[in-house]
């Protein structure tokens, strides 16, 4: 029994080692099968206009202010402006900045441990909460701080947090700058002080608060109406911090579509306030930046808003809209071929989720055509890709590019062709593989049969070996 066991082990792992070196050997052929590459188009839509969308708004609202800028967050459509994209210092609207990186690098829990770096350098003129060295407080106690009070020791807190120093800070804000595709931008320190360096825009201030309100918890905290920081480990009373910004505290400039933002003053910016509004599922975004009085900001802007609000719109565009026009771009395009080898193969659209426009010229009525002026059909070509523009044209002949219609152009005969080469290419391949695929099973088979036979014949020989011993001498 116990030879028998021995044969069957034996042969058993051979078998196994057959099946498995069968499977391993086509695995390897199929991965080096050649495969078609294919080329996406993956170029992005970028708004249809350029600069502002009305440069000479008629009955515009005197802003009162250096520079300003309402922005479509929806569209990515810049409305209205003066010197939008002219560096100004920013004062504490800064602090914008410093709370979108702490709620993309820290939790509203985690605890800070203020150190002297984190107010001492502070000028005496400046907010504070009045933290000491050794306290200990929240992340979402000095956002609260920041947002409500302006208050430059708590966001100081957060960067040192962050960075581990206010000078690796600033490079991550700068950094994030950049990434959110701020252009006039250069940060020198992390809450607003005024140092001749520190510079930004009203169109990249607008980026960032864009991208600040991407986060509920800051829109939570920058509209409420006040918050408690209760007693810490060094400070017994509880902290009130009533909210500063007169758009929720005090009833004569408050705005009831505000979702969040920030002001901020200093000797050199003069009076500046960013904010969001959101109303009728638009948002829009208001910077003033140098303003010439605290109380009228608010004022400047809440009519900035509503005139922006009553006097454009941002209209979501559909695809169902533009089946008539596409339907007759591809029937033209299959006329132009016909008589040839060439047909259309694929279609596809890019479109703007969103658009804006002035009222009165939407109110006109528009068409939708595809652009065909510049298409050029190369006859030598296997396949090809033509980008149609998609133009919407008002009634005051106002057009704008809303998307692309992609047309994919195939040579028929060439591509029977290649198919038919590939799978010659691909049966003479699995023939092969087959082949190989017999002949490494046989030999292993002669193989497997040959140590069967010779392990045979050794337990024979030592069964001889055994019955036929040389007497022992005694």
């Amino acid at each position: 029994m116990r030879k028998k066991h021995l044969i069957w082990r034996l042969c058993s792992c051979i078998i196994a080692f057959t099946i498995f070196f069968s499977v391993f050997s086509s695995s390897l052929m199929a991965d080096g099968e050649n495969q078609m590459d294919t080329d996406e188009n993956t170029s992005s839509l970028q708004n249809p206009v350029e600069g502002l969308l009305d440069p000479n708004p008629a009955g515009l609202p005197i802003p009162g202010a250096d520079s300003y800028l309402v922005y479509d967050v929806l569209s990515d459509t810049m409305l209205i402006g003066y010197q939008y994209d002219t560096p100004k210092a920013p004062s504490a609207i800064t602090q914008i900045m410093t709370v979108l990186l702490a709620l993309e690098n820290l939790e509203l829990s985690d605890t800070i441990t203020i150190t002297k770096a984190m107010y001492e350098s502070i000028p005496d003129a400046y907010v504070r909460i009045g933290f000491s060295e050794g306290e200990v407080v929240t992340v979402e106690q000095c956002i609260y701080a920041s947002l409500l009070k302006s208050a430059n020791d708590a966001c100081l807190a957060l960067a040192i947090k962050i960075s581990g120093s206010e000078k690796a800070f600033v490079d991550k804000m700068n950094q994030r700058a950049v990434e959110l595709g701020c252009t006039n931008t250069h940060f020198t320190n992390s809450y607003g002080l005024s140092d001749g360096e520190h510079k930004t825009s009203c169109q990249d201030m607008s980026l960032i608060l864009k991208e600040a309100l991407r986060h509920p918890d800051f829109t939570t905290i920058s509209t409420c109406t006040s918050y408690t920081i209760d007693p810490t480990n060094t400070f017994n009373d509880r902290r009130v911090l009533n909210n500063a910004n007169r758009f929720i505290s005090t009833p004569s400039t408050a705005y009831e579509y505000y979702i969040g933002g920030k002001t901020g003053y200093s000797d050199e910016s003069g009076y500046t306030i960013i904010a969001g509004a959101e109303k009728d599922g638009r948002r829009l975004i208001g910077i003033l930046l140098g303003a010439n009085d605290a109380e009228n900001r608010y004022l400047a802007l809440s009519e900035l808003f509503e005139y922006c609000f009553a006097n454009y719109t941002t209209t979501m565009i559909e695809e169902s809209e533009l089946s008539v026009a596409v339907k007759n771009a591809t029937s033209q395009i299959e006329n132009a071929l016909v008589g040839s080898n060439l047909k259309i193969d694929s279609s596809s659209l890019q479109l703007l989720e969103y658009y804006t426009i002035q009222t009165s010229v939407a109110n006109g009525g528009y068409g939708n055509e595809i652009d065909l002026g510049g298409v050029v059909v190369d006859p030598t070509l296997k396949s090809q890709e033509l980008k149609l523009p998609i133009i919407r044209t008002f009634s005051n002949n106002a057009t704008y590019k809303i998307g692309y219609l992609t047309v994919r152009i195939i040579d028929e005969s060439r591509i029977n062709e290649e198919v038919e080469k590939v799978t010659s290419t691909s049966d003479k391949k699995d023939r092969s593989g087959i082949i190989v695929t017999i002949l490494i099973i046989s030999g292993l088979v002669l193989v497997a049969g040959s140590a069967i036979l010779l392990f045979v014949k050794m337990i024979k020989k030592r069964k001889f070996n055994k019955n036929h011993r040389n007497p022992r001498i005694l």
